[in-house]
């Protein structure tokens, strides 16, 4: 039963397009010679100005590429210190004199870290004292 259906569906459709293409023939038949032609033309300046377009995409993408892979590749330098630190640390470690700026950068953040701890024990004693 299935498949009687589906044949007969398949024949309708094969039958409907058959008459499609028929009028279609007819139709281009009636149009006049000069009417094929600019339709024709016409396609075809369509057809070339598209891919033109998509030729020229294709060949700035690829000048593009070349011209990135040209161009050296800037690294961004961050200055931390201020200007004349970096050229008196290089000094010292050529001189041998790291240990003394290692020993000073030492004790200044322990000192730091001492001030710290007497504040906070004075915080704490302050929050103890107000219960």
């Amino acid at each position: 039963m299935r498949a009687s259906l589906l044949v007969v569906q398949v024949t309708e459709i094969q039958d409907t397009r058959d008459r499609i293409e028929a009028g279609i023939r007819e139709l281009e038949g009636r149009l006049p010679k000069p009417a094929l032609w600019t339709k024709r033309l016409v396609g075809v300046a369509v057809g070339g100005g598209i891919s033109g377009t998509m030729f020229w995409f294709g060949v700035r993408r690829i000048k593009n590429r070349r011209a990135a892979k040209k161009q050296p590749q800037m690294q961004a330098v961050v200055q931390l210190l201020p200007e004349g630190v970096g050229q008196r640390m290089s000094e010292a470690f050529e001189n041998g004199e790291a240990r003394t700026w290692a020993l000073g950068i030492g004790a200044g953040w322990l000192v730091l870290r001492l001030v710290e701890l007497r504040q906070l024990r004075r915080m704490n004693r302050a929050l103890l004292a107000s219960r």
